[in-house]
């Protein structure tokens, strides 16, 4: 069959208008608050969590077998050379343009992990039974695209490489402190020494006294030196939980019971203390383990969907970074595992949590106290990790049970027994079918795919309402120049890469099929990932500059520019000169 260079033209470009239009809608939802940023997140929760793993499930199971071992291994070993032609595209920038120092590792992480989830799978579907590939070829190819898909998202969060983005915001944090101290002088640190220790002698017997009923309110536990100061206080704290119930529209406070004493807490008189306090009792409504701080927190970035939507909106819903800097949460542990970000460690109940919010009123001691405490309480698995030093290995595993992360696993080991495979779909193996002729199992990949048809769409419309939320504030000097050349890297070297790679492969074989060769190519054109704006989000802090997100909206805004442009191109090209037709 031959294509004309005009069709050929019309037949790359059609996806890519179809994209922008679902982009534009998601776009514009976000642009006029119909979809808020608490509601993105619980859709994205949704998708991550049920739609994505009834996807992949479904298109492995009915598009892979034990025959395809040799093109999933080519797949992955694609995968991991394109995170690495990523990787050095961004190092070459770091050293030919002024990369700022404050976003090294996101320029890094930008550069391996390319966009290969939504956009690659929509364009594969796009084509289905036109001209270029049959229904059964596009099935097949959005089965090698969750492949890809797949391979990512092992990397990305498995093995815990999304936090690279973090490392920018520790050296941040560390130039601070280092410029703090260069610009100290001796007779300054002693005139700032001289008034922290007047000041806190003049403060102690008022901040005794705030933190006397702040751990008041927060545990019935704590015994006081006597009755008739104890019942003054419990009416004060009883007037004060009044108020802010009445305020935030909370449910009623449950206090939790310890018998150990509270860490020391710094308030002040302002009305955003109860925030930024560590004080976190529990609630009755449903038996959450929400803790008051997440609670409060919420109910404020609910408040805060007022206007045009931003990226304060953003981090707002993502930013732990308070909770990351007082350590309530570990990232060498992985995070909950039914979210997209976890706002806390998996796995922590009320008791492990209590042992972290409370302790002496000494770090050293703290720390000392919470380390004795756990070790007498792990199991006989946990000391042998802890002994060994196995955590990273118990985090990969851990990380397994996420339902993403399960869904791919599950679709790999039923797709490549051949045996189990019959009992979902028809193959060459025979099994006892049900009354209606088909597989016993049939009705789950019904199931898996009446619900992952919803996948590609919502995370498309998503898509575009994290390209309203981007802005940018301040830039560092020169950082046009590292986004104009990781743009050219990305959407116009690395794709030049990918076809020759491709190229390559199908001429010795290791890739036996039309569709396998799009796929690859079709890959390695996508723009960078923009779930890199959530993990910037997760680190950012809620006050102050936002200079990685500044970045990084400029970088993906000018991707996605162009992406309508350099897309098409390369497919045209594959269409008149690698596929021949």
């Amino acid at each position: 069959m031959s294509i004309n260079l005009g069709a050929a033209i019309y037949i790359s470009l059609k996806p890519i208008l179809k994209i922008y239009s679902i982009l534009i809608v998601g776009y514009l939802l976000a642009r006029y608050d119909i979809v808020s940023m608490e509601s993105s997140r619980g859709i994205s929760n949704m998708v991550v969590n049920s739609i994505l793993p009834c996807l992949t499930f479904n298109k492995i199971v009915s598009n892979i077998s034990d025959k395809d071992i040799k093109a999933v291994g080519v797949i992955v070993l694609s995968a991991v050379l394109l995170f690495a032609v990523g990787g050095s595209c961004s190092l070459l920038a770091r050293l030919v343009t002024p990369v700022p120092q404050k976003w090294f590792w996101g320029l890094l992480f930008a550069g391996i992990f390319p966009n290969i989830s939504d956009l690659p799978i929509a364009y594969v579907q796009s084509l289905s039974g036109g001209f270029l590939f049959d229904a059964a070829s596009a099935e097949k190819g959005v089965a090698y695209c969750c492949i890809f898909l797949i391979s990512q998202s092992f990397l990305m969060m498995n093995f815990g490489l999304w936090r690279l983005v973090g490392l920018d915001f520790k050296s941040d944090q560390d130039s601070e402190l280092e410029e703090g101290l260069n610009n100290a002088t001796p007779d300054s640190l002693s005139k700032s020494s001289s008034q922290r220790l007047n000041t806190t002698a003049r403060s102690t017997p008022r901040e005794s006294q705030e933190s006397y009923e702040l751990r008041s309110m927060s545990s019935n536990a704590i015994e006081s030196d006597s009755q008739e100061e104890a019942s003054r206080n419990g009416l004060e704290v009883h007037s004060l939980a009044e108020s802010v119930k009445s305020l935030t529209g909370m449910p009623t406070i449950r206090t939790t019971t310890t018998s150990r004493t509270p860490r020391a807490f710094s308030t002040t008189s302002s009305p955003s203390a109860l925030e930024s306090s560590r004080i976190k009792p529990y609630y009755t409504a449903g038996e959450t383990d929400l803790s008051w701080s997440t609670t409060v927190s919420r109910s404020r970035r609910s408040s805060m969907r007022k206007g045009r939507p931003s990226m304060s909106d953003v981090i707002q819903e993502y930013s732990v970074a308070d909770q990351i800097k007082d350590g309530e949460i570990d990232l060498t542990r992985p995070l909950t595992l039914t979210e997209d970000l976890g706002y806390r460690n998996a796995f922590d109940n009320v008791a492990e949590r209590n042992e972290h919010q409370w302790g002496s009123e000494d770090q050293e001691g703290y720390s000392i106290s919470r380390t004795s405490t756990s070790h007498s309480n792990r199991s006989k698995t946990s000391t042998f990790i802890a002994t060994y030093r196995l955590q990273w290995l118990e985090y990969i595993a851990i990380n397994f049970i996420r339902p993403a992360s399960l869904g791919a696993l599950l679709g790999i080991i039923v797709a490549m027994i051949p045996w189990v495979k019959a009992l979902f779909v028809h193959t060459d193996v025979h099994v006892h079918n049900a009354p209606d002729g088909q597989p016993v199992l049939n009705f789950l990949m019904d199931f898996t795919a009446y619900i992952g048809n919803a996948c590609v769409p919502l995370g498309l419309l998503l898509l575009g309402g994290t390209i309203a939320r981007l802005e940018i504030k301040k830039l560092p000097k020169g950082f046009l120049k590292v986004a104009l050349l990781m743009t050219v890297c990305r959407l116009m070297v690395i794709p030049i890469i990918g076809v020759a790679w491709a190229n390559k492969l199908y001429k010795i074989n290791w890739l036996e099929s039309t569709i396998a060769k799009f796929v690859m190519i079709l890959t390695w054109s996508m723009p960078s990932a923009t779930a890199q704006v959530y993990f910037t989000a997760f680190y950012t802090p809620l006050e102050g500059a936002h200079t990685q997100l500044d970045c990084l909206s400029v970088l993906i805004l000018m991707q996605y520019a162009i992406l309508f442009i350099t897309v098409p191109f390369v497919v045209t090209y594959t269409i008149k000169v690698d596929l021949q037709m």
